[in-house]
Formats: C-alpha cells, sequence, structure tokens
C-alpha cells in the first residue's frame, strides 16, 4: 500500500518534550548487578530486562525490572523487583509476590497464557527459565508443571498466537552455548587487557517455539514447525509482516544472519531473511542484532522493523514495501546519527503525541573497559530520541529532550507506557550495573491522544495480534497489539495513539485474530478505550 504523507498538527512551534529520571522520587531503588569479573565471563554483560504491566488489575501500570547476580556466588542479595503502582509512586513488593527470580536473570515477558484476565512473567534466564503465574497478585512458577523451564541461555521472549486458536503460543530466544566454568580468554595480550568474546567463539543455539495446549501446558514444535536454524538471538517481535491474517515472527541475532519467520497459515513458519532483505545489511554482511521492533512509521498501514547493531554498524530501519523491506535508516537521518553507538533496547513509540511513531534507542557499551583501547567509545552511553518529520525523516532530539538524555546508562533493556495516567508515554531503562531509570514524559500530552485496550473472547484474552485501525480527521492510523519486544522486555499492552490537535470524535476498527471486525463509531479523545470483542 502506497505512503500517505498526510502530515497532522501536532507540536509546530512548541517546547521539546522534556525527560526526566524520577525513579528516586516514585520509591524505586532498583541497582542491576551484572557480578562483573576479570574473567570476562560473556553474560555478565548481556542483562537485563524490564516490564510495563498491570500485575493486580487495578488500571495502571506497575513495573517489574530483572536483575541478574554473579555466575559464581549466584544472587546473593540481588534479587528482580516488582514495583506497584500507586498513584504515580511506587512500592517494592518481588518478595510477598513470589517473583525474585532465581537463574542468572535476562528477559522478562508479561501475559495472559491462560486467559483468565491477569498478566502472567515468563522470565528467560542463563539457566532453567520461570513461568510465574499470576493469582491474584502473588505469583507460582508453573514452568515444570507447564512443560517450560528451558536450560539454555535464554534472552529475549515474546508471545503471539501463531495458529489463531485463541491462547497465547510461546517464542524463546537463545543465545549460544555457554560454560560458565570454562571463560574463554580474548583480549590484546600486546596491552595485557582482556575483555569479553566475540560470539562467533562459542557455538551457536537455537530458539524455541512452544505450542500452547489451552490447558495450562505448552509443547515444544519448534523442528515440526521449522525452527531449526542456529544463531545467536537476542531479539524478538512478531506481527502479521505481509498483512495475510497470521503472525510472522522476526529474530535478531548476533553475528549471524537474523530469522524473518513467515507464517504459513498450517502450523510451519518459512525463514525468509534473505528475500525481504532483512537477513543481512544492505551490503550483505551479518550485524550484531541486539534489539528489535515493529510499527508503522511511515503511517502507510503496515509493519516496518527497526533494529540496533553495534558501534560502528547503522542501526536498521527497514520499511516494509509489500514484503520486501528496504533498510532506510541513512535515508531517515538515523543511520548517521547512531553509528557511534552500541544499541540495545528499542522501540517505535509517539512520545509527543503527534501521530508520528518516533524512535527510543539504549545504548551501552559492552565492554567495560573499551576506553583503554578505542579513543572513539564509551561505556555509558547517551540513550537516543529521534522524532519522526514525516515524509520518512526522523530529527535526533537527544541533545533537547531533558536532563534524562543528558545522562549516560550502561544501556540494556527498555520498555515505554503511561505509568502515571497523564496520556503520554514515559520510559523505563535498565544500565547494567547500575541503577535503573525511570524517565518521565513532560510535555508529551500537548497534543490529543487515545489508547485502546482490548479484551479478546473468542481471540486471545490480551488480543495479542489484533490490527487497530484509527480514523481521525483525513488520517488513518494503525498499529497492532504485542507482547514482548526491543531487547528483552515487555512494554504497555495498550496501544497509545497520539492525535495531534485533532480534537474531534474518532472511528477505532478493530481486526481480531479470531477475523471477527469490529467498529466503535464517536470515540471521544484523551482518555483509555477498553473494547472487548463482541460475542
Amino acid at each position: 500500500m502506497g505512503c500517505l504523507w498526510l502530515v497532522f498538527p501536532g507540536r509546530v512551534g512548541a517546547e521539546p518534550v522534556q525527560f526526566v529520571d524520577v525513579a528516586a522520587q516514585a520509591g524505586i531503588h532498583f541497582v542491576h548487578h551484572n557480578g562483573i569479573s576479570p574473567e570476562k565471563r560473556m553474560p555478565e554483560t548481556y542483562g537485563s530486562g524490564a516490564a510495563f504491566f498491570d500485575c493486580d488489575g487495578d488500571g495502571d501500570l506497575d513495573l517489574y525490572l530483572v536483575n541478574s547476580g554473579d555466575l559464581v556466588k549466584g544472587r546473593e542479595d540481588h534479587w528482580n523487583e516488582l514495583y506497584r503502582n500507586d498513584g504515580g509512586r511506587f512500592a517494592e513488593v518481588g518478595a510477598a509476590a513470589g517473583v525474585q527470580g532465581r537463574e542468572y536473570g535476562m528477559g522478562v515477558l508479561a501475559g495472559d497464557y491462560d486467559n483468565d484476565g491477569d498478566q502472567d512473567l515468563y522470565l528467560a534466564s542463563l539457566g532453567p527459565d520461570i513461568l510465574y503465574r499470576n493469582e491474584g497478585g502473588r505469583f507460582t512458577d508453573q514452568a515444570a508443571a507447564a512443560g517450560l523451564g528451558s536450560p539454555l541461555w535464554g534472552s529475549s521472549a515474546a508471545y503471539s498466537d501463531y495458529d489463531n486458536d485463541g491462547d497465547l503460543d510461546l517464542w524463546v530466544i537463545n543465545y549460544l552455548e555457554y560454560d560458565a566454568g570454562e571463560p574463554k580468554w580474548c583480549g590484546r595480550r600486546d596491552m595485557n587487557l582482556r575483555f569479553y568474546c566475540d560470539p562467533r567463539q562459542y557455538p551457536p543455539s537455537h530458539d524455541l517455539l512452544y505450542r500452547n495446549n489451552g490447558n495450562g501446558t505448552f509443547s515444544d514444535v519448534s523442528l515440526q514447525a521449522g525452527i531449526t536454524h542456529q544463531g545467536n538471538g537476542l531479539g524478538v517481535v512478531c506481527g502479521d509482516f505481509d498483512g495475510d491474517g497470521d503472525q510472522d515472527t522476526y529474530i535478531t541475532n548476533d553475528l549471524t544472519q537474523n530469522w524473518h519467520y513467515l507464517n504459513q497459515g498450517d502450523g510451519t513458519f518459512r525463514e525468509m531473511g534473505l528475500l525481504t532483505g532483512t537477513g543481512l545489511s544492505a551490503d550483505g554482511a551479518m550485524q550484531a542484532g541486539m534489539g528489535v521492533d515493529a510499527g508503522d512509521y511511515d503511517n502507510d498501514l503496515d509493519l516496518d522493523l527497526l533494529v540496533t547493531n553495534f558501534q560502528l554498524e547503522n542501526k536498521n530501519l527497514y520499511r516494509n514495501d509489500g514484503g520486501y523491506f528496504p533498510d532506510l535508516s541513512f535515508k531517515s537521518g538515523i543511520g548517521e546519527a547512531s553509528l557511534n553507538s552500541l544499541g540495545f533496547g528499542t522501540f517505535f513509540f509517539d512520545y509527543d503525541n503527534d501521530g508520528w511513531q518516533d524512535v527510543f534507542m539504549a545504548n551501552g557499551h559492552v565492554h567495560d573497559n573499551i576506553e583503554a583501547y578505542d579513543p572513539l567509545a564509551t561505556y555509558a552511553q547517551k540513550a537516543q530520541l529521534f522524532r519522526n518529520l514525516g515524509q520518512g525523516r526522523f530529527a535526533e532530539q537527544t541533545a533537547v529532550a531533558g536532563p534524562a538524555f543528558a545522562a549516560h546508562y550502561v544501556g540494556r533493556g527498555a520498555a515505554y507506557g503511561d505509568y502515571d495516567l497523564d496520556g503520554d508515554l514515559d520510559l523505563a531503562l535498565i544500565s547494567s550495573g547500575r541503577p535503573a531509570a525511570l524517565l518521565r514524559n513532560d510535555g508529551g500530552n500537548a497534543g490529543h491522544w487515545l489508547q485502546v485496550e482490548l479484551k479478546g473472547r473468542q481471540s486471545n484474552r490480551d488480543g495479542v495480534g489484533a490490527r487497530v485501525y484509527l480514523q481521525a480527521g483525513g488520517r488513518r492510523l494503525f498499529q497492532q497489539v504485542k507482547a514482548g519486544s526491543g531487547y528483552q522486555s515487555t512494554s504497555q499492552r495498550a496501544l497509545h495513539f497520539g492525535l495531534g490537535a485533532e480534537a474531534q470524535p474518532v472511528r477505532v476498527e478493530v481486526r481480531w485474530p479470531s477475523g471477527a471486525v469490529q467498529v466503535a463509531e464517536g470515540v471521544a479523545v484523551d482518555q483509555v478505550l477498553r473494547l472487548e470483542e463482541l460475542p
């Protein structure tokens, strides 16, 4: 479908939106512990993730932060933390809720796998993964009973109802085969300098697809579904990339080809990365794929892709041109501006409510001693914010986006969500070995907005995979419900549409995974619209 270059009246002439780190004043005192050691054990530099989700069903977003620990000493006192939201302030309840974690932590996925109306948690780890079932705000580990608990090095996870049977199936993305007891030596002997190894020093791993059996258990269907390729998986996002009504999956790999799995509609997938243009860089090289997201940045009603990579590798902005995805990162203005950063967590989101999907990137190097031998690089780096100008162009706003974007982080997982219910999207950011940040959005709600939260009946309860179209004035906007994206993280499930100066009621159309189409006319803006699938 061709591009619709209609510019929404938004924040023209307004002051730039400001982001402020309010973690401490909001009651969040999480410090990530990575157990960094002289032996440079690889997992020490790859965690961890964050999730905005409503753990207690009270209508606001709580925050879950994954800790890692020490590969030799174990967790000690470095546990995952669950912060319950009470009017914009948070109280830590991880121990009382039973979700402190166990293994060396990496990713977190929130979603209602058992269709009982509350949000459960899946934790990807170095060691057996955990499935925390939500039982009224307290959680129990159901991994063994559910047929889960992979012992591989899990990084990220995502839900999608790939077979459209009304429940959420599970993708688990694994990094590589690693023996913590035998760290390899990598570095520069001429400088007596040791650093973390290239992932190609280890055997690649394989990803897992678990089919939800609908009775609280899962079956590993990876082989029969065609999920057989090996790689160094770090990020995953699911969506209907080819517009045929079922959920596809895109996986980023670190120095192996990225996988673009197209759903064949018969329970199998076909890997199409080379044919779609998303498997390698534009010049045919394997890149260090980290984080990934899918969204409609050009407002042409299909899903584009965003991928973060290593320092001096361009970050990929793949525009969906009817199934082929040219990389337009340099043409868009993102490529050159992000070259000297090492990106992890990333996503599309409309931070200024102008109706265009902007871009966020969490940055931080993998080598804590990089400054000793590379004058161009730093370990801690600024996160980056790119404002979508329309017509395929972005302008970096990092320097004018407030004190939170002037700070340096060892950025890893990140998530967005309107935690203070003021109509704009805030950010949570994990900084490896450092305090987490809560970046409050001040001024993004100068434009109008609408959030759409779905409740499936024939479809899965969370509405994951539903396509939502919003008609506002002369503009049609599109988003798809996701569970898990970015890097090891989960952002809010409700879809947030910025509307700029458009204050008139809008039309909302939902195309459910079940195939049902539902329309709500005359919907007032500046609210959360909750829609339940009609019988």
